[in-house]
């Protein structure tokens, strides 16, 4: 036993070493394959890396270096693309799509380096072209400056003597001549040139001031052109002035020998020469306050005084003038008074005829009250005792509201008609008038309301009254069918006198007047087919008129034939709870008792007899009060309908007639 236990456990042993070294040799074949996917995979990511470097290279390729980079990439695929695995075809699509976008981006770059180059040779020949322009025009310009100079000088040599303090009015005269002879004119001619030229070159006068290197020429002449335009129009200017001046003095002193003694000008001559020289008359006070102030020891005034008269005489002049306007404005101020005066006192009638009207206002709207109260009133009064509180009501307004406007009116054209002084106080006191105005508007406007709502109420009444007589002119025509056993057709027929198709107003109320039991007047009539018809009838309008629909209200037969006892009547189909059929014929009762009509089915159109009331009263059908479009029976049977359908199949097979007569009787 010991040997088969030793035994038995040497066997284990060994296999349980078998499996160990089994599964070691798992474990080793297991790593190794790893080491050899890892190691795969490393190539792979190092193939990737490798071709993706060249890839890259394409961004940042030039023209000159993209067939490099292109063999460079070539030549990498060839011994690197089989090592990527899966990842070859991607790459290989990476690789065709960067080398065609290198493409475009070169041929971009090209193309605008191409265009930069074209635009920097422009900018350059423009440049070119400016500069040379530039010189030609400092040539141009310099040209007439030098002109200007000479033409300057000459002109200013001719106007110098004139401006020399002991120089005389024919010294000044003869230079002005000379200035405006040929040398002046072409000093005038050679400065509006260089003006011209400037002008019309401006961009060039800037950009040679701009430079440094022409930047001095062009100032210098342009001082130059100042001081020829100095010498040419400022010193004539001068000349010219001197001149004017000149020629002042001498009239002055002229007018004052006309008016001067040997010794100046007396006082006796101070108030003629305030006549003759300045239009006005002196008083004698005046005249003596003057020849006190300016005068010698005798009273007479000196050539040197000569200005201080003037101005003497002037303010005296001056202060009359303002002495008239002082008394002419007190003048306007009382004028103005009266017309503030008199404008107050129309204003204040009109705000007192406005006053007047409150009552009658008060009063107006008290009628409309009481009127609006009557036409609330559970029995409201006749159209006709309405129509003459309304017509009275309506008067006293439009007199009202007239009288309002034409006060408003008048205080407009018053307010407008006020002297613009005025015209404030005109607006404030009109505007009194005006609100009072506007508040009787305003409380007016209550009786239009009014008025609206009787006219409204008397249409209604009205509208009424049409109802009704329609109402009992349409029962008068049921009751000659049913009478005379009418169909509609011969019905309209019996109307329709001259047989056209539609009905005139006087065929209608000629047709409603003779039937029985008629007594409404011809003009309520004619207002009846005006409601109905408007200028004629036609036949659809006078059927659609009479046409009486019912309503169904129990589940009943629509037969072909009026009896339910013959053997031809059959049964067309039932008509359903909720349908609605319009009466032709009838209501007539048969054999058994049972009131019946020719109706067809609105539904679908269906024509046949049904019965109104059973002859043990039971109701099947009711009248329709409104004239209306029901909407279809429903498609799937009522309660009744459902419990009527079974019983059928149920019992002993009978005929629908059969059924209805017995459910009737």
């Amino acid at each position: 036993w010991q040997q088969q236990q030793q035994e038995k456990l040497r066997l284990q042993e060994e296999q349980r070493k078998r499996m160990q070294e089994e599964q070691n040799r798992r474990q080793e074949e297991e790593m190794q394959r790893k080491r050899e996917a890892d190691e795969k995979m490393r190539l792979e990511q190092v193939a990737i890396l490798g071709v993706r470097k060249v890839i890259q290279k394409l961004q940042v390729a030039t023209l000159k270096s993209l067939d490099e980079v292109k063999g460079e990439l070539d030549q990498v695929l060839a011994q690197e693309l089989w090592k990527t695995g899966s990842h070859a075809d991607q790459l290989k699509n990476e690789a065709v799509q960067q080398t065609e976008r290198a493409k475009q981006r070169i041929e971009y770059e090209e193309e605008q380096k191409r265009v930069a180059e074209e635009r920097r040779k422009e900018f350059e020949r423009i440049r070119a072209e400016e500069a040379e322009a530039r010189t030609k025009f400092l040539e141009e310009l310099s040209g007439l400056t030098d002109a200007l100079d000479k033409n300057a000088r000459a002109l200013k040599d001719m106007l110098t003597p004139a401006l020399e303090k002991d120089a005389s009015l024919a010294t000044a005269e003869r230079a002005i001549a000379a200035g405006e002879g040929e040398v002046g004119t072409s000093a005038k001619a050679a400065c509006k040139a260089c003006t011209d030229l400037m002008v019309a070159n401006k961009s060039a006068v800037e950009a040679l001031r701009m430079s440094s290197e022409t930047k001095a020429d062009m100032i210098g002449l342009q001082e130059r052109i100042h001081t020829g335009f100095v010498n040419v129009f400022l010193t004539g200017s001068k000349v010219q002035k001197k001149a004017s001046a000149m020629k002042r003095m001498n009239k002055r002193c002229e007018t004052f020998d006309n008016y001067a003694g040997a010794k100046g000008i007396t006082k006796s001559s101070i108030a003629k020469y305030a006549k003759g020289e300045q239009g006005f008359e002196l008083s004698a006070d005046v005249v003596a306050k003057i020849s006190a102030q300016l005068g010698d020891k005798n009273g007479s005034i000196p050539k040197e005084h000569y200005q201080q008269l003037k101005i003497c005489v002037g303010v005296a002049r001056e202060e009359e003038a303002s002495r008239k306007r002082v008394e002419e404005r007190k003048k306007r101020m009382a004028e103005l008074e009266e017309e503030k005066k008199a404008l107050q006192a129309e204003l204040d009638k009109f705000l007192e005829k406005m006053g007047e009207l409150d009552a009658e206002v008060t009063k107006t709207l008290e009628s409309s009250t009481g009127l609006q109260g009557k036409i609330t009133a559970e029995e409201p009064p006749s159209d006709s005792d309405l129509a003459d509180e309304v017509e009275d009501l309506q008067d006293v307004f439009n007199s009202l509201k007239e009288k309002i406007g034409n006060i408003c009116q008048e205080v407009s054209k018053l307010i407008q008609g006020a002297d613009a002084t005025l015209q404030p106080l005109a607006r404030l006191e009109g505007s009194k008038v005006e609100l009072k105005g506007r508040l009787f508007t305003s409380k007016l406007s209550q009786v239009t309301f009014a008025l609206l709502m009787v006219a409204e109420f008397r249409a209604k009444q009205a509208a009424k009254e049409l109802e009704k007589l329609q109402a009992s002119s349409v029962e008068l025509i049921k009751k000659h069918m049913a009478a005379k056993e009418l169909n509609m057709e011969d019905l309209f027929k019996a109307a329709d006198k001259d047989e056209d198709g539609s009905l005139s107003k006087s065929e209608f109320v000629t047709f409603v007047k003779g039937l029985d039991g008629c007594e409404t007047e011809d003009s309520k009539l004619e207002s009846l087919f005006a409601r109905i018809g408007g200028e004629s009838m036609s036949k659809e309008s006078f059927l659609r008129l009479i046409t009486v629909r019912m309503k169904v209200t129990k589940e009943t037969l629509l037969t072909s034939d009026f009896s339910l006892s013959t053997k031809e009547s059959r049964t067309l189909r039932r008509l359903l709870e909720g349908e609605f059929v319009e009466v032709q014929v009838g209501p007539t009762k048969d054999e058994k008792d049972l009131t019946r009509i020719k109706c067809c089915a609105v539904k679908d159109g269906l024509v046949g007899w049904a019965t109104v009331v059973g002859n043990t009263g039971a109701a099947f059908l009711e009248a329709c009060e409104e004239e209306k479009k029901p909407a279809e029976a429903a498609a799937e049977p009522t309660p009744a309908a459902a419990e009527a359908e079974a019983a059928t199949h149920a019992a002993p097979q009978k005929t629908e007639a059969d059924k209805e007569g017995t459910s009737q009787e």
